[in-house]
Parts: C-alpha cells; structure tokens; sequence
C-alpha cells in the first residue's frame, strides 16, 4: 500500500509545546470538568482555548468528547486528538478513525483526508496504519513533488527556519482548512522532526476546525 514515507523515519521526537498562559476564564467553578449540554458545535468554538494556551482547559473535554458518535462530536474528537500534547485517555486508532471518515459529511471526505494527514504528521498514528488509509479513502497521502523533496530535506537536516518557511508557502489558500492533505502532513511532520510540533499541534487543530 502506498503510504507517506517520511513518517517511517521519524524517531526520538522531542515534544515541545508553546509557552503556556495563565490559566484564567476558561475553568467551570471548582474545575469541573465540562458536560456535554446541546450542540456539540460549542466546543468547536473552544478551539480558541488551543490558540490562546490554555490547552489543559481545553483537555478537560477529553472524557466527554469519548461518547460522542455524530458528526460534530467527531471533530471535537479530531481538534483534541489533534491539538493535546498528550492525548492521553483518547482513542486514536483504525476503528475510531474509520467511524469519523464514515460520518464525514464533506466533499471528497476532505476531513478524513486532513486529519490522516495530521495524525500521520504528528506521530500519532505509525506510517503502516496511515498507508492503509490513505489507500483505503485515496486521500493521495503518498504523492511527491519538488516542494515536497524541499521540506523533507529540511526536516532531515533539522534545519527548523527553513521547515517553517516552507509550511508557511504551503498554507496560502483561502482558509487553512483549505490546504491539500499532503501539504498538511509534510508541513507538520518537518515543523516535529525541527523540534516545532507546538506549532504543528495548532495548525493541525486549526485546520480540522475550519475544514
């Protein structure tokens, strides 16, 4: 099966989240942890927790979001799975990624194809899982082109500057929802293997928020 090859030769990835904020207004009294309550559309609109640094608010989800099965619920799944530097206590694997691309409601299954891509990315599924489901959903995960050969490159050689130049060329689209999955996956695996994944965690919650 084809798969991304540059993710079967990512190891020892050092982990390094952005400076952490104060944590102030984002916590139920007594920090409870949230209930779910209505619309799962709200949580997505917590994706501001993630860009403004409170990401241990924003885990306080992780429980809850675990009994969600509808399509909202999956992308509160996606954006924690996606955006936690620890997504301890969620469940990332075949089965839950196959239920999420069941009930992707988008053209193409362009959410599934953004959020292989970003959990290939980031290391969050091994390179054998994310080769069968780029096979299996044709997300087109395996292609190479010269930019592609650039960031790679870069990655190797740990050169963090030039990984960041080269993610920021690939976002230019409308909406960073909008960038081709295999953009995605090539921009955040070189911004992890460069010692940057705080940065890669946030564009790829972002992008599963705006899909």
């Amino acid at each position: 099966a084809a798969h991304p090859r540059a993710s079967s030769r990512v190891h020892g990835i050092s982990r390094h989240a952005g400076p952490r904020r104060r944590d102030v207004g984002c916590e139920r009294p007594g920090g409870a942890a949230p209930e779910r309550g209505g619309e799962t559309d709200d949580f997505i609109g917590a994706r501001g927790q993630f860009a403004g640094g409170y990401e241990r608010q924003a885990g306080r989800w992780t429980r809850v979001v675990e009994g969600f099965d509808d399509e909202s619920g999956d992308r509160a799944w996606a954006m924690l799975a996606l955006g936690l530097e620890s997504p301890a206590g969620l469940t990332i694997d075949r089965g839950r990624i196959s239920d999420f691309a069941g009930r992707d409601s988008s053209r193409g299954k362009r959410r599934t194809a953004l959020l292989v891509a970003a959990l290939a990315g980031l290391g969050r599924i091994d390179a054998q899982l994310a080769g069968q489901l780029n096979e299996k959903y044709a997300l087109g995960l395996e292609q190479r082109t010269a930019w592609s050969r650039l960031i790679d490159g870069a990655a190797q050689r740990r050169q963090a500057g030039t990984a960041m130049l080269l993610t920021a060329s690939a976002m230019q689209a409308p909406s960073i929802g909008d960038v081709q999955a295999m953009y995605l996956f090539h921009s955040l695996n070189a911004l992890r293997r460069t010692g940057q994944e705080g940065v890669a965690r946030m564009i790829a919650a972002e992008a599963m928020a705006r899909a």
